[in-house]
C-alpha cells in the first residue's frame, strides 16, 4: 500500500492552483459535473456561493457529520472558506470518492494540500485521509490575507535556519528553501509550494505552531516571525546552559495540556557541547536575518500592536506545543523561564 501511494503521479502546481474569479471557477465545475453538486461554505464565505441556487448549499458549522445527510447522487463538492471548511469538504470527498474543488479564503492555503486532517463528527474527533483537490484562488478574496501569507514565507525561511540548527544539535530536520515573492500571485504560489512540500514531510518549523497559538492576533505569522527571530538571535549571541537549573517539565506540560518531553543527561550534555561549537556560525546567520527583518517586512505599513506580556507567555509555552523545535532546546538549557 505504501509503495503504491508513493508511485502515484504527482500533480503540477498549474494543475492544482487556478487563478480565477470564484464565479468562473464554480461555473466551470458545474458545467463538467453530471450529478448534483454540493456547495459548502462557512459564515464568512457564504456570499461567494450565493449566485448558484440550483446546487445544494450547506453552511459549515464545524461539524462534518451533517454532510453525510445530504441526498444521494452528489457527484462533486465545492468548498469556500477557511481551513476547517476545506478539510471537511475534502474528507467528505474522500469518503464518497468524488472530486473536490476548494476556494480558499486565506492566501497561505491552509487546508488545501494536507494529506490528513482533523474533522469533527458529532461528539467524535478523527484524524482522517483527505481527498486531493484543485484550488481556485480568487485574488479579490485573498487580498486581505496576503500580508500574513507573505509573513508565512518569512517563517519558512526561518524554519530552514531552525532545521540547520536542530541538525547541528543532533536532531535531523529537512526544511524547504523559499524565495521571497515580488507579486501577489507569487505569494500564493510560494505558499502552495510550501504547503505541498510540508504535506510530503518537509519541516514546517516551530514558527508554524507559534502562529497558530497567536491566531487571535491581527497578523499571527508576522508576530511569530518577530518573536522567533529575536529569541534565536538572543540565544545564539548570549545563551549559556544553566548548569544547576532544571525546568519543571511536569508543570510546563500541565499548563499546556501536553505530555512532558524530557531529554536524557547524555542528550543534554551533547547539546551543550554542540552549542559552543556552532554558536559563532549560527549567531552570524541569525544576525543577518534580524538585520534584514525590517527590510523584508517593509510591506507591513503598520507596526505590531497588541499585548506584549500575553505574547511572551505564549512564546514561553511554545516548547510544549512544538515538541522538538529549537525553543525546546532553549528550554532544556533553562532559558525560557520568564513570566
Amino acid at each position: 500500500m505504501g509503495l503504491a501511494a508513493i508511485s502515484l503521479p504527482k500533480k503540477n502546481l498549474e494543475e492544482e492552483i487556478i487563478f480565477s474569479s470564484t464565479e468562473e471557477g464554480v461555473r466551470q465545475a458545474l458545467e463538467c459535473s453530471a450529478g448534483k453538486v454540493l456547495l459548502l461554505s462557512d459564515d464568512g464565505s457564504f456570499s461567494s456561493f450565493a449566485t448558484f441556487p440550483r446546487a445544494l448549499s450547506l453552511i459549515f458549522d464545524g461539524d462534518a457529520l451533517p454532510l453525510f445527510s445530504m441526498p444521494d447522487g452528489i457527484s462533486r463538492v465545492l468548498a469556500s472558506g477557511g481551513e476547517e471548511t476545506l478539510v471537511a469538504a475534502r474528507y467528505f470527498a474522500e469518503v464518497r470518492g468524488i472530486p473536490c474543488r476548494v476556494f480558499p479564503s486565506n492566501a497561505a492555503l491552509f487546508g488545501v494540500f494536507e494529506r490528513r486532517g482533523e474533522v469533527f463528527l458529532g461528539d467524535d474527533r478523527a484524524l482522517s485521509p483527505l481527498a486531493e483537490c484543485d484550488a481556485v484562488c480568487d485574488m479579490s478574496r485573498l487580498e486581505a490575507s496576503l500580508a500574513d501569507a507573505y509573513a508565512r514565507l518569512l517563517l519558512a525561511r526561518l524554519a530552514l535556519f531552525e532545521a540547520k540548527a536542530l541538525t547541528a544539535f543532533g536532531i535531523p530536520r529537512e526544511a524547504e528553501e523559499t524565495a521571497l515573492p515580488e507579486t501577489k500571485e507569487e505569494i500564493v504560489l510560494g505558499n502552495a509550494r510550501l504547503r505541498r512540500a510540508e504535506s510530503r514531510g518537509a519541516y514546517a518549523g516551530e514558527g508554524a505552531a507559534l502562529a497558530r497559538l497567536l491566531q487571535d492576533e491581527e497578523l499571527p505569522c508576522r508576530t511569530a516571525y518577530h518573536l522567533l527571530t529575536s529569541l534565536y538571535a538572543a540565544f545564539f549571541e548570549y545563551g549559556k546552559p544553566r548548569r544547576y537549573f532544571t525546568p519543571d517539565y511536569r508543570v510546563r506540560a500541565a499548563e499546556a495540556g501536553t505530555v512532558p518531553c524530557v531529554p536524557t543527561r547524555e542528550e543534554y550534555a551533547a547539546r551543550a557541547l554542540a552549542l559552543e561549537r556552532m554558536r559563532a556560525h549560527f549567531a552570524k546567520e541569525i544576525g543577518r536575518e534580524l538585520k534584514n527583518r525590517d527590510r523584508d517586512c517593509a510591506m507591513f505599513r503598520t507596526p505590531l500592536r497588541g499585548d506584549f506580556e500575553r505574547r511572551m507567555k505564549i512564546l514561553k509555552q511554545l516548547p510544549e506545543y512544538a515538541k522538538n523545535g529549537l525553543s525546546a532546546i532553549i528550554r532544556d538549557f533553562g532559558l525560557m523561564e520568564w513570566v
